[in-house]
């Protein structure tokens, strides 16, 4: 073992010294100290943030909040370390600690984590091996939603307390999840067992870029170090490079959390994984599930991957008070052919007038064949043009976008998109850390569909959608619906270090108008209930995200305005959607998501929690049936009856689609201009 570093000696003997029986567990956890190198890495990446992040001279203004994110990366949930503890540490001179290459305390504090984490689950397994007796969920109690607005425990043994709860907490979603008392107590015997031996497995480089990756988020949270090895401490996305189940994760606490799936790829076409989904346990095949709570996030990646044909199940909680869901996948690589751009019309109104749905799940371009000279290389502009050629041939009324769940992609393609749609003018602006603006636009003064169109987004629209969306918006050339789209309006780029690279944001998007996308995103001209929530999922629910801002607007001549007949199309909107049976259920639907995850406090008493579940299934079951009754169908007993249908379901159940066309004819019927095409 590796000699424990000055830190963890310090607070551990002072704490064991002032709280008399507190504490009686041994611990064998890894100590791991700073060396040269790692002190040379982060003068360096140190000195390159400063010189090159687009945020490089507002950071002073960030700096006291250093300490805290390096806090925060190691106990995110406050449930480690205590007030005491904190009194003990320098918070404040972390920042400049590390900018001169001192790493000692910092490890010290890592080091101190660990070894708290390792006493938790002693803590727990010495519970556990007195029996399922051991553990009371018939007291009416509550564990506190924990986050960085809660204080810091105030000692060990208010500590002790609250790992009890967590306990008790995890008993009770194992047993909502079916299981009986004894394969709960083994369930978690072997999770903790894990959990430790893989505190064990604790590498230089898992400290290392904790700790670095703390400090470079205060410039913004896509700014990170990545290590050589492959293997990224935060988001790793799992279909380009090599076969999976196509998805972007992230470690949240204990948890490996879905942060959003890759078009094209098997879990976004089943349709049952979500954003926000935590993955709790892994099997391979028909083999039994493998619990990967507390499991490194390189791990569970490579336990998800797996050769392409194959077979993987996963057990997902949407939180701790959702019930546990099995979703097999088949693993398959992500192909260009699946991600592209898509058509299909629906017909809508009295007169079934005919919309033409374009479905873009993201901005790609084949650059190798581009490049190679391949006159029919693949890209969304050239593929929407083929669309647009088809409906044009159905004779559409109107066209609508679907941007909804599109990341990004290719900037480029963006805004050549947009140019389908204008003569020419700018689309977008790119100002970079010098302060050097750059306009990219079309130049082709062909327009390829000049009639009526809407753009559809929701809360996982970014980057490139919103630049498109955004133009829509101020040209004026159609209607953008839906919910607020995600605010990423920052480019980073990759810079090489001593070891590894170091992933930094360099410019920052704005639209023509000279309104920025970052963190506030795009607000639609009429607005929808979004089934995410913004405090989870957004830019603006990032801690540490550029603020939006605004720069010169350019030159350019609006097609048409809207703002003038905005409110007229937002009177039938609302009207028609207070008696649109699918449109009703979404809203009651959100308003139910939305008011559970406002709960602060989870019941602890197993009884309680066992009939807030059944009341939340009555509930959406209620909605459900209401919603088939109001359709002229059947009612069902259980929403496990549609929840295993996935994606495969008729266009006209989407509610925000359908009401999204409603509004086009609405506004080709109200617009002069437009009703006479």
């Amino acid at each position: 073992m590796l000699k424990r570093s000055w830190l963890c000696n310090v607070v551990l003997k002072a704490l064991l010294l002032s709280v008399t029986g507190a504490w009686t567990y041994t611990t064998n956890a890894v100590t791991i100290e700073p060396t040269k190198e790692d002190s040379m890495l982060a003068q360096i990446i140190s000195r390159e943030l400063e010189k090159r992040h687009l945020a490089s001279g507002t950071i002073l203004d960030r700096k006291p909040m250093i300490g805290q994110l390096i806090l925060k990366a190691i106990d995110p949930a406050r449930s480690l370390l205590t007030e005491r503890d904190i009194e003990n540490i320098p918070v404040k001179s972390l920042p400049d600690q590390i900018e001169h290459g001192n790493l000692e305390t910092v490890y010290g504090l890592y080091d101190l984590s660990l070894t708290r984490s390792e006493e938790r689950l002693d803590f727990w397994l010495s519970i556990l091996s007195k029996g399922v007796s051991a553990i009371d969920l018939s007291d009416i109690e509550e564990l506190q939603v924990r986050d960085q607005e809660t204080p810091w425990i105030e000692n060990l043994m208010a500590l002790e307390n609250l790992w009890r709860k967590q306990l008790e907490n995890q008993a009770i979603n194992l047993l909502l999840a079916d299981r009986t008392e004894g394969e709960m107590v083994k369930a978690l015997v072997r999770r903790y067992k894990n959990q430790k031996n893989r505190i064990e497995q604790t590498r230089p480089d898992d400290v290392f870029s904790a700790i670095i990756n703390a400090y470079a988020s205060a410039y913004d949270p896509h700014t990170s170090y990545l290590p050589p090895a492959d293997s990224e401490t935060f988001n790793i996305n799992m279909s380009l490079s090599l076969q999976g189940i196509g998805a972007v994760l992230q470690s949240e606490d204990e948890f490996t959390k879905i942060v959003n799936l890759i078009p094209g790829g098997p879990a976004e076409m089943d349709g049952r994984l979500k954003p926000a989904d935590r993955i709790l346990s892994v099997a391979q095949g028909s083999k039994a599930f493998e619990d990967v709570v507390g499991w490194r996030l390189d791990e569970v990646v490579q336990l998800i991957r797996g050769p392409k044909g194959s077979k993987v199940r996963l057990e997902v909680q949407a939180g701790d008070d959702a019930p546990h869901r099995e979703i097999v996948l088949i693993r398959d690589r992500v192909l260009l052919e699946e991600q592209s751009a898509k058509s299909h019309t629906i017909e809508v109104g009295e007169n079934e007038k005919k919309i033409g749905v374009i479905v873009i799940p993201t901005f790609y371009s084949d650059f190798t064949a581009k490049q190679a000279g391949d006159t029919n290389y693949r890209s969304t502009t050239r593929d929407v043009k083929k669309l647009l050629e088809n409906l044009k041939e159905q004779n559409v009324d109107g066209v609508i976008v679907d941007l909804r769940n599109n990341g990004g992609g290719s900037l480029q393609e963006a805004y050549e998109l947009f140019g389908l749609f204008i003569s020419r003018g700018p689309v977008v602006q790119i100002q970079s850390a010098g302060g050097r603006t750059d306009v990219r636009g079309d130049r082709d003064p062909s327009i390829f569909w000049e009639g009526p169109m809407a753009v559809l987004v929701n809360r996982l629209s970014a980057s490139a959608s919103e630049i498109f969306a955004g133009a829509v918006q101020d040209y004026g050339r159609g209607l953008v619906i839906g919910s607020q789209t995600f605010g990423k309006g920052t480019v980073q780029a990759l810079l090489p270090v001593n070891q590894g690279q170091l992933k930094l944001t360099i410019a920052k998007f704005y639209r023509i108008s000279g309104q920025s996308t970052q963190h506030q995103g795009v607000i639609p001209d009429i607005q929808f209930p979004s089934a995410f929530d913004p405090n989870i999922i957004g830019e603006s629910a990032l801690e540490t995200a550029l603020p939006w801002d605004q720069i010169r607007s350019l030159r350019y001549r609006p097609i048409d305005r809207l703002q003038a007949r905005t409110s007229q199309l937002i009177d039938r909107h609302q009207a028609r959607v207070a008696t649109d049976p699918n449109f009703k259920a979404l809203l009651k639907r959100t308003e139910r998501a939305l008011e559970l995850r406002g709960e602060k406090g989870i019941s602890l008493h197993l009884e309680t929690r066992i009939n807030e579940r059944e009341t939340n299934k009555k509930a959406l079951l209620k909605i459900e049936n209401i919603r088939r009754s109001d359709l002229g169908l059947p009612a069902i007993e259980s929403m496990s009856e549609i929840e295993s249908e996935g994606n495969d379901f008729d266009p006209t159940d989407d509610a925000s689609l359908m009401e999204s066309a409603r509004i086009l004819l609405d506004e080709i019927q109200i617009n002069p201009r437009l009703a006479g095409l």
